[in-house]
């Protein structure tokens, strides 16, 4: 196995009250060595696992993440695979794609996840209401069908805020008590306001998918945010105890991201001098 060397510019691990963590995919390599790479610098690894495909996860790939989990003391969170047809209007394509799914999930419980992050896209749900409750019937089908195979209980699943109000799903989400991963970018492009997302969602809140957006695209280093979109992240994470997933997927990026956290950190411990008055989480 390849031995990868990984740099950052500040060590996170322990470091905040909540855990932190980036993606398996920071340097071009398989997931074990960005794992042994990352580990000593993060809290947890997001475990992306984006198409299903026919072997998904690969039996000796999950024995050497749980292996590598309990040798270096790293914990996970998983990214579910988006390809699979959980929505789809055929009732019978359903039930397959949520199966599947479960299976993935029962597979990886020896990683002790964090949480399992899910994709339930709206496809054309949204061109008329009568097509929107069909998708709302069919993404609760589906979420209970999940957690009756994988045997998880609903909280360890997070849905992801995706392009739609996560309140269309606020039916479901109650019902079999899921949890929620809000995705930072994913809400910027859909002009939702994080503050107001995150007040709403709070209880249920496991993850925090964090990224900037740049030129209408998502997944940049946090310090393309913007100044009043960098104070309203500093006065989330001042507050949440789950766990923040730096998903960008390079390593400029992610130095770029853990600079600009452990600079945000470092002033709001710095101490007040010369009768200065801090406002912590605020930007200066």
């Amino acid at each position: 196995m390849n031995q990868v060397e990984i740099q950052l510019p500040a060590n996170c691990r322990g470091r905040f009250p909540f855990r932190l963590g980036t993606t398996s995919f920071i340097v071009p390599d398989d997931y074990l060595p960005n794992v042994r790479g990352l580990a000593p610098w993060f809290d947890e690894i997001e475990l992306l696992f984006f198409e299903a495909g026919e072997d998904v996860p690969p039996p000796s790939l999950v024995d050497g993440l749980a292996a590598a989990r309990h040798e270096l003391g790293i914990g996970y969170n998983v990214h579910l695979p988006v390809d699979l047809p959980l929505c789809d209007e055929n009732g019978a394509v359903r039930r397959r794609a949520a199966g599947r799914m479960g299976r993935i999930i029962k597979a990886l419980s020896s990683l002790e996840a964090s949480t399992a992050t899910l994709h339930l896209g709206i496809g054309d749900a949204q061109r008329s209401p009568s097509a929107r409750r069909r998708w709302q019937a069919h993404a609760a089908e589906a979420a209970a069908r999940i957690l009756e195979v994988s045997g998880l209980e609903g909280r360890r699943i997070s849905l992801e805020t995706l392009d739609y109000p996560l309140e269309w799903l606020a039916e479901a989400i109650e019902a079999l008590d899921l949890g929620v991963c809000l995705d930072f970018g994913h809400l910027a492009l859909s002009g939702t306001d994080w503050t107001a997302s995150y007040r709403r969602w709070a209880p249920r809140c496991d993850i925090l998918h964090l990224h900037a957006v740049r030129g209408g695209r998502d997944h940049h280093p946090l310090d393309c945010l913007e100044p009043g979109e960098g104070a309203r992240v500093r006065d989330i994470l001042a507050e949440f105890t789950g766990t923040v997933s730096l998903e960008v997927f390079s390593l400029p990026a992610l130095q770029r991201s853990v600079a600009w956290l452990a600079r945000v950190d470092a002033e709001d411990r710095r101490p007040a001098v010369d009768g200065e008055t801090l406002e912590p989480n605020k930007e200066r």
